[in-house]
Parts: structure tokens; C-alpha cells; sequence
């Protein structure tokens, strides 16, 4: 799913937790969220899930550093990427969990286009050497595939007059 120049910080966040699954496989909470967006294990969150709730819905749009950098570290995500106009996760995420890539574009910094262009003919001529297309590389990664969940216990649904009428008989059976 391509992200445009003016993608939503909420339409950002969908696609963050849509990649991210709690520890039993299901799909985040936005308790979870918030509670993870704390800087130590059992600290204090950065928001409460009132607010993290409203950033998913556009309500708010405009949060805090620290709310950001809260949310990047739960969704495990570059803070960049919930800013405006930074939309690249994929790029993001290299920049920021590989040094060996921060090192190769401070060496282009001053060789301007030409620079970037070797680098990255370069990069496309080692992806065909792995085995690697160029054109298999996304933007944003995919999500992951939705994991069923099972369904959640809760009070049983109303039964009809008759339905209750034959539970009371087989209860009172015994079958």
C-alpha cells in the first residue's frame, strides 16, 4: 500500500500496528499500545489509550516529541516516519537500525547526483548478485497476514422463547 505525500499520521499508525502482534499472536490493543510507548518496562507510559484512540481516529493529529518517540518504540518503528512528508519505512528503517548505511550516505553527501546514482547502480547490480529484483522492494512493507482469533468468551447471545424452552427441557432431562 503506497503512502502519498500527505498520508495521515492515523492512516501511518494503521499500517505500524497492522505489522506489529501482541506476544499470543493477536492484534494490538490500544492499551497495549499505550502501555508499551513507555520508556522502561512497567513505567510510565508517554500517553494514555485516550489519546493513542485519538490519534488512530484523526482526532488528534498533532502529538507530542515525546508522545512520537513513544509510539515509534512501541510499534517498534522509526520516529521519523510518523512525521509529515516521511513516508519510506523501508528506507527509514535501514537509516536507522544499520550504521554501514548512514556511513554510505555520508560518503555520497558531496558527490551529489552522480554519487547517488553509482551508489545506487551499485545497490541494484548486489541485489542481482543475491538474487534480489530492485523493483521488490516496497515503499512500506506489507503487513502482515490478520491471524484469526478465537472467539471471545462473553455472555451467550438471547435465545428466542423456543430455544429457551427446549434448554429448559434438556436440562431438566439431563441430556
Amino acid at each position: 500500500m503506497p503512502l502519498g505525500p500527505d498520508t495521515p499520521l492515523s492512516s501511518k499508525l494503521a499500517v505500524l500496528i497492522g505489522r506489529k502482534r501482541r506476544a499470543d499472536g493477536k492484534t494490538l490493543s490500544v492499551r497495549d499500545i499505550a502501555a508499551a510507548t513507555a520508556e522502561a518496562p512497567g513505567g510510565k507510559p508517554a500517553m494514555t489509550h485516550q489519546v493513542v484512540n485519538d490519534l488512530l481516529n484523526g482526532v488528534k493529529a498533532n502529538p507530542t516529541i515525546s508522545q512520537l518517540a513513544g509510539l515509534a518504540r512501541a510499534l517498534a518503528s522509526p520516529v521519523a516516519y510518523l512525521l509529515p512528508g516521511y513516508n519510506g519505512l523501508t528506507s527509514l528503517s535501514v537509516y536507522e537500525d544499520c550504521p554501514e548505511a548512514r556511513e554510505a550516505l555520508r560518503l555520497i553527501h558531496d558527490l551529489g547526483d552522480a554519487g547517488a546514482a553509482e551508489l545506487l547502480e551499485a545497490a541494484r547490480e548486489i541485489r542481482l548478485r543475491h538474487g534480489l529484483s530492485d523493483l521488490a522492494v516496497p515503499e512500506v512493507p506489507e503487513p502482515l497476514p490478520p491471524v484469526p482469533e478465537p472467539p471471545r468468551p462473553g455472555r451467550r447471545r438471547r435465545l428466542s422463547f423456543t430455544e429457551a424452552a427446549e434448554r429448559a427441557v434438556s436440562d431438566l432431562e439431563g441430556t
